[in-house]
């Protein structure tokens, strides 16, 4: 299966705002990857109608922790 841009891009994004969440947290980033996954913000990245992939992997790691609670 070969990925579109837009998929490639979100699947990066998701792997680069885990990582930030992982650090601001001090987890594990699969445990990061694992609660972000099933986020309403995940399910906003990896929809292309939002267009929400093309913010930064920082806004979207903002995005997650104001769904978490944690800003």
């Amino acid at each position: 299966m070969t990925l579109s841009k837009y998929e490639y891009s979100m699947e990066l994004l998701a792997a680069m705002a885990c990582k930030t969440i992982a650090e601001q947290k001090k987890i594990p980033q699969i445990k990061a990857f694992d609660s972000f996954i099933k986020s309403k913000t995940a399910n906003m990245l990896f929809d292309e109608r939002t267009a929400f992939w093309c913010n930064g992997p920082d806004y979207i790691a903002d995005e997650y922790n104001r769904e978490m609670g944690a800003l």
